[in-house]
C-alpha cells in the first residue's frame, strides 16, 4: 500500500463516515468534521435500497438488521389524487425502513472502533493550502492538516461558496421538504407514495414502528405541516392517511432551497494539488421517489475513499463514481417528471400495473 497522510473527511452523514471507516480499515488516519450532533434527526425519506447490503458488508456493517432491527419494507403503492392506485411488489431483497438517526450513530461508533477520529459540533470554518501538498482545516476543535479531503456536506452548506459548487449559484431553488414521524399505525403497503403537484409525500415505518413521513414539495410551498393537510384537501387517499395516521408525534423539520442536479464529483486544490472528492449529496442529489439516497452516500463514501489511495485519486473516483451512478442518475432523472405531473400518472398508472416487468425493468434502472 503506498503511504499517504492524514485524509480529512467533511461532513460526518453517511457518504462521510463509510468514507472514514473504509481508510481506517486500511490502516490510514482519519479525522471526520461534523458540524453537528451525529445521530441527530435529519430531513430523509430513510429507506435504505438493497445493494446497499453489499457496501455494509464491506464496512464491516453487515449485522446493521440484528443491531438496529429496520422495518423490512417489501411493497409499495402510488396513489393518485384522481383516484388512481398502482401497487408494486419490490424485486430481490427487501429494502429497510431505518431512521438517519440510528443508522448514522451506528456508522459513527464503527468508524470509532476502526480508529478514525470523529469530531462533532465541530464545522469547518475554513480550507486553507498549506504547502507543499497538503490543506489545513480550520475548526472550532483547532486546525488539522491533511492530504486529502472527502467532502460530503450534505444538501447544501456554508462552504459551497467557497468551493464554488454550482448549488450556491443558484437564483431560484426547485424543492423544499419536510420530515416528520407519527405514531405507529396500519399501512396498505409497506411504502406509501403520494402524488401531489409538484411534489409528493413518501409514507413508510422505521425501525422502532414509528411511521416516517416526508415530503418532497414544490419550491414556493411552506415546508410545514399545515401545507400536507392543503394537499390533502385536494387528494382523498393522502387525507385519509393523514386522518389515520394523527398529529406528528414531535415538531416536522423543514429543508430548503436544493435541487438535483450535479454539482462536483472530483477536482484538485488549485494550489497544493490536493485531491478534493465529493461524496453522497455533495457530488450529486438523487430524485428522492427513488429511495436510492442512502445507499448511493455509503457507496460513494466508500469509492471516494478507495480512490484516495490510487495514484491519481481524481481520475479513479472519476471513473469510479461515473460507472456506478450515471446510468441511475439519467434514468431517475427521466421517471422523475412522471412524479411531478400527477395528470400523467392517473393517465398511466393502469397501463404500467398491467405491465410488472416494465416496473422491475424501471426500479433496477435507477439502481444501476
Amino acid at each position: 500500500m503506498t503511504e499517504r497522510g492524514p485524509l480529512g473527511v467533511v461532513g460526518g452523514g453517511l457518504a462521510g463516515l463509510a468514507a472514514a471507516i473504509t481508510a481506517a480499515q486500511r490502516g490510514r488516519e482519519v479525522v471526520v468534521w461534523e458540524s453537528g450532533a451525529i445521530g441527530r434527526d435529519k430531513v430523509c425519506g430513510e429507506f435504505l435500497s438493497p445493494e446497499a447490503e453489499d457496501d455494509l458488508d464491506a464496512l464491516g456493517c453487515g449485522d446493521l438488521g440484528a443491531a438496529l432491527s429496520p422495518a423490512r419494507l417489501r411493497t409499495v403503492a402510488l396513489f393518485g389524487a384522481g383516484g388512481a392506485r398502482l401497487d408494486l411488489a419490490l424485486p430481490g431483497r427487501p429494502a429497510l425502513g431505518v431512521t438517519r438517526a440510528a443508522l448514522e450513530a451506528f456508522l459513527a461508533r464503527r468508524a470509532r472502533d476502526a480508529g478514525a477520529t470523529v469530531l462533532e459540533r465541530a464545522p469547518v470554518r475554513a480550507i486553507a493550502p498549506r504547502p507543499p501538498g497538503a490543506l489545513e482545516i480550520q475548526s472550532p476543535a483547532g486546525a488539522r492538516a491533511v492530504a486529502g479531503l472527502v467532502l460530503s456536506m450534505g444538501k447544501r452548506s456554508t462552504l459551497d461558496a467557497p468551493l464554488d459548487l454550482p448549488r450556491a449559484r443558484a437564483e431560484r431553488p426547485s424543492f423544499v421538504a419536510l420530515k416528520a414521524y407519527c405514531a405507529p399505525a396500519r399501512l396498505e403497503a409497506d411504502v406509501e407514495l403520494y402524488l401531489v403537484p409538484g411534489g409528493y409525500v413518501g409514507v413508510n415505518p422505521v425501525e422502532d414502528g414509528r411511521i416516517g413521513v416526508c415530503a418532497l414539495l414544490a419550491d414556493d410551498a411552506r415546508p410545514v405541516w399545515s401545507t400536507l393537510e392543503d394537499h390533502a384537501a385536494r387528494h382523498p387517499a393522502l387525507e385519509r392517511r393523514l386522518a389515520a395516521l394523527g398529529a406528528p408525534s414531535e415538531k416536522p423539520r423543514g429543508l430548503a432551497r436544493f435541487g438535483f442536479g450535479a454539482q462536483a464529483v472530483a477536482r484538485a486544490c488549485p494550489t497544493t494539488g490536493v485531491p478534493l472528492l465529493f461524496a453522497g449529496d455533495a457530488a450529486r442529489l438523487v430524485p428522492s421517489f427513488t429511495g436510492d439516497g442512502m445507499a448511493i452516500a455509503l457507496q460513494s463514501g466508500r469509492l471516494a475513499s478507495l480512490a484516495s489511495f490510487a495514484p491519481d485519486p481524481i481520475h479513479a473516483y472519476r471513473r469510479a463514481f461515473s460507472r456506478a451512478f450515471s446510468a441511475r442518475f439519467r434514468a431517475a432523472g427521466a421517471l422523475h417528471g412522471l412524479f411531478l405531473r400527477p395528470p400523467l400518472f392517473e393517465l398511466l398508472a393502469p397501463l404500467v400495473g398491467r405491465a410488472p416487468r416494465l416496473v422491475d425493468m424501471l426500479y433496477r434502472a435507477t439502481r444501476g
